[in-house]
């Protein structure tokens, strides 16, 4: 069990570790991740979207077994102890996490860039 204020996931961990100064990514290849993340979360989405249809399958009969199984199965995709919607979820959370680390290395970035550009201003022309 975590202290409080302490991370509880390794992503979390990961952007306490780029804050202090102790994880380091270069941008090109933070943006390459960060856009990596979006398209795997647009995927993820896709297979949320599928889960979720996949409540409402039929055709597995009148009798009860057949009921059983339908229900079983919809309580898989989406609303059930373990079921897929919710473990896609916690991939989306997961990969969200990453984003967070990735767009440090942005801020970093931009950061340093801002601080130049404001020290050659006051230098002036020489």
């Amino acid at each position: 069990m975590s202290n409080p204020g302490e991370p509880v996931t390794h992503w979390q961990a990961m952007a306490v570790a780029a804050d202090q100064g102790q994880l380091y990514l270069n941008p090109e290849a933070a943006a390459g991740c960060n856009s990596a993340c979006d398209q795997y979360i647009v995927k993820l989405k896709e297979h949320t979207d599928a889960a979720q249809r996949l409540t409402n399958v039929s055709g597995w009969g009148d009798f009860d077994s057949g009921k059983e199984v339908q229900r079983i199965f919809s309580e898989k995709a989406a609303g059930g102890a373990n079921n897929m919607g919710d473990v896609l979820q916690s991939h989306i959370e997961v990969v969200e996490e990453m984003k967070v680390v990735f767009g440090k290395f942005f801020a970093a970035t931009e950061f340093t860039d801002d601080t130049n550009a404001t020290d050659l201003k006051s230098q002036g022309p020489k």
